[in-house]
């Protein structure tokens, strides 16, 4: 008796159920869900960190150029075009907050070790005719900023001509779409690209953007500082004029 009692209480034990088809398909798409909200913190947070990186040295070049100012009485010469216009993306902040020399042989070298220019490459690629951070010995020169490797772009080999350079690089990809400048009008988004052009030597170069002359600048009393980064499918404009970059952002296709 004991012994058929104890076979039908294991008869009765119930067994394990598969999943059915539609708790398969509530699984996957929780598993779906919680896949994309961890791809878009990981976004955000990749746009922070860059932001915030790219926001820090923004304050350590403006730091320097407002030191410079208090040393010589004026704030770093921009770049001309032979029309006039400012040059925001090809400047001598390099060569001005490092400091050069005036050598014997009429040329200007930097501080830092970079070839020395003369005042027709000079005049070329700025659209000046010197340097205002100059002297005779390197004893008599200051500089105002202390470069990685990584924070100095190149322009030109031979010589090499040097550029302050942002921290996140342009993608070489073509930029796709338009934006919305303030006058309504449609822009291309590639048209934010500092260098122009298909030499993939310079297409990614993402200089810092000065301007400290002319009346179209938003810090009339001092200059223009700024970079534009491409992070997903907006660009951002980290600047000294405002605590918050700039967004562009492409506009919907019809």
């Amino acid at each position: 008796m004991k012994h058929e009692n104890a076979q039908s209480q294991m008869t009765r034990v119930p067994s394990l159920k598969g999943f059915t088809l539609i708790e398969l398909l509530v699984v996957i798409a929780v598993i779906g869900i919680l896949a994309s909200l961890i791809v878009g913190v990981s976004g955000v947070a990749t746009t922070k960190a860059r932001l915030s990186q790219t926001s820090a040295l923004l304050n350590n070049v403006s730091t320097a150029i407002d030191s410079y100012h208090a040393d010589i009485g004026s704030f770093p010469p921009d770049a001309l075009l032979r029309n006039g216009v400012v040059n925001t993306v090809t400047n001598q902040l390099f060569y001005e907050l490092t400091g050069t020399v005036y050598t014997e042989r009429r040329t200007y070298a930097s501080l830092s070790g970079s070839d020395e220019i003369g005042r027709p490459q000079i005049n070329r690629f700025f659209g000046r005719d010197g340097f205002q951070n100059v002297a005779r010995n390197q004893a008599e020169v200051k500089g105002y900023l202390d470069l990685k490797a990584s924070e100095v772009g190149e322009i030109s080999e031979n010589p090499s001509i040097r550029v302050l350079k942002a921290p996140i690089p342009w993608p070489l990809k073509q930029i796709e779409g338009n934006y919305q400048d303030v006058l309504g009008r449609n822009r291309s988004m590639e048209s934010l690209r500092p260098y122009q052009g298909r030499n993939q030597r310079f297409r990614g170069m993402n200089t810092w953007q000065y301007r400290s002359s002319g009346l179209n600048r938003f810090n009339q009393q001092s200059f223009d500082l700024w970079a534009d980064l491409v992070i997903g499918n907006k660009i951002y404009r980290v600047n000294n004029w405002s605590t918050q970059p700039k967004v562009f952002e492409a506009l919907t296709q019809p």
